[in-house]
């Protein structure tokens, strides 16, 4: 794959990871979720076979389905899907997002030595998913976006790891990995759903 396509798609993958954690609409962010996926994909098979890579991509199309979904067919939800978030709070994590993003460039250099068959623009990418999935998890209470803060640092971590070694059993663990958290997450949100009606 051609550098400047790759460069590309690590701006992709942070402007869907900044996305997720600035977005009040939930619909959106299960949206920049699959459009992610796409990056993590592409990403993955500079490294990997096509074949193996696309796992990837269906296993988080699934996912981003599955919560999408479950979110859409509760009862008494919003009809635009947006949670409730005052500008002082985006901008916070805009900003947050941002010095994520020069902080983990910063340290590129210095991981290009651990993943000595990636690309500096996977580890980029790698790197930037894992901050800015950690940071949703630090920042964020909601049960939709705590499975989507874990997605995104399993995503991350996948770019990595495939930099590093091509096994399909553990490509199937990682994609059982992700539909079991989607799973888990459509549970807890229609669980939360039920103690708020009841």
């Amino acid at each position: 794959m051609p550098y400047f396509l790759q460069s590309l798609l690590v701006a992709l993958l942070f402007i869907c990871g900044a996305g997720i954690l600035i977005v009040p609409n939930r619909r959106l962010m299960t949206g920049l979720l699959a459009i992610q996926y796409i990056g993590v994909f592409l990403l993955v098979s500079v490294s990997w076979p096509l074949e193996i890579a696309v796992v990837k991509l269906v296993a988080g199309w699934m996912a981003s389905a599955v919560l999408f979904l479950t979110y859409q067919n509760l009862p008494g939800t919003n009809s635009d899907g947006r949670m409730p978030l005052g500008l002082p709070g985006t901008l916070f994590k805009g900003f947050t997002a941002v010095l994520l993003g020069v902080s983990v460039f910063s340290l590129v250099p210095t991981a290009l030595r651990w993943f000595l068959g990636a690309t500096q623009q996977q580890v980029l990418g790698g790197l930037w998913l894992l901050g800015l999935g950690l940071l949703q998890l630090l920042l964020i209470r909601d049960s939709l976006r705590t499975i989507v803060g874990l997605l995104t640092v399993i995503s991350g971590f996948e770019i990595l790891y495939a930099t590093l070694e091509a096994s399909v059993l553990m490509t199937g663990l990682l994609a059982i990995l992700n539909i079991g958290f989607a799973f888990l997450g459509a549970y807890l949100i229609m669980a939360s759903n039920l103690e708020e009606s009841s």
